[in-house]
């Protein structure tokens, strides 16, 4: 049964009494993004994305110093805002819809932020959705080269380093970010798969967390990993690409 660890739990009660700690009315988004600057799961994914958490604060401190709010009555608690409530039942929605089964952290409220007017703060220090899925769904921090066959690193190698005729395996890695009709639209842009072709290898892929796309010529399945990279990024989706060498003989 879907639930919130015990580190968001705090987090969002963290939210709400910062709200209380400056006689704030209403906790909204921009105290629950303050407040996930200390969730262990939210800021390691934050510090991942290269954001600097102490000017973060800093800036969140001064936006809800802003805020034109009613001044919270004696012995009232504040109530949470409708943008922070949104925040937290996307966060859940989602969860459902892939069949997560462990519990959602912070994290996972992070990304459904980063869809929310409170993204331009994050913005600001060049974090973005597709920044942090792609650490969530396969630990790629932002700036790290991702290696083609599968591991962080350097790079792949480059044509002329790999030996003649050797050949690719082409794989696609499943995440819990990435919709399934756009996978099907890649095997079918990219691999050139039929429809009914790329439905079955998306269902391996989701199924499995793996699925062949095809095997190539070294060049020729580099250069569909590049594709599938980089046609992912434009849509802000965290689909990886990866290739197994194989020998031809």
């Amino acid at each position: 049964m879907l639930a919130f660890s015990q580190s968001l739990d705090q987090t969002l009660r963290r939210a709400v009494a910062i709200a209380g700690e400056r006689r704030q009315q209403y906790a909204t988004d921009e105290h629950l993004l303050l407040a996930l600057t200390d969730d262990p799961d939210a800021a390691a994914v934050m510090r991942a994305c290269r954001v600097d958490l102490e000017q973060l604060r800093r800036t969140v401190s001064v936006s809800l110093s802003t805020l034109d709010q009613s001044a919270l009555e004696n012995g009232t608690a504040p109530q949470t805002s409708s943008s922070f409530r949104e925040i937290v039942q996307r966060t859940v929605i989602h969860a459902q819809s892939v069949g997560r089964d462990r519990f959602v952290n912070g994290a996972h409220i992070l990304v459904q932020m980063l869809a929310s007017p409170s993204a331009a703060l994050l913005q600001e220090q060049g974090m973005t959705r597709y920044d942090a899925t792609n650490y969530i769904s396969h630990g790629i921090a932002k700036g790290v080269s991702h290696d083609r066959a599968g591991g962080k690193g350097p790079g792949p190698q480059t044509i002329s380093d790999t030996p003649s005729g050797l050949l690719a395996e082409v794989r696609l890695l499943n995440d819990d970010y990435t919709p399934m009709e756009f996978v099907v639209h890649v095997l079918e842009r990219v691999f050139d798969k039929d429809r009914e072709t790329a439905a079955r290898i998306m269902f391996e892929i989701h199924n499995e967390g793996i699925g062949t796309c095809g095997i190539y010529p070294y060049d020729a399945a580099d250069a569909k990993v590049k594709e599938v990279l980089g046609f992912a990024r434009e849509h802000q989706h965290p689909l990886q690409c990866v290739l197994e060498r194989r020998s031809s003989t």
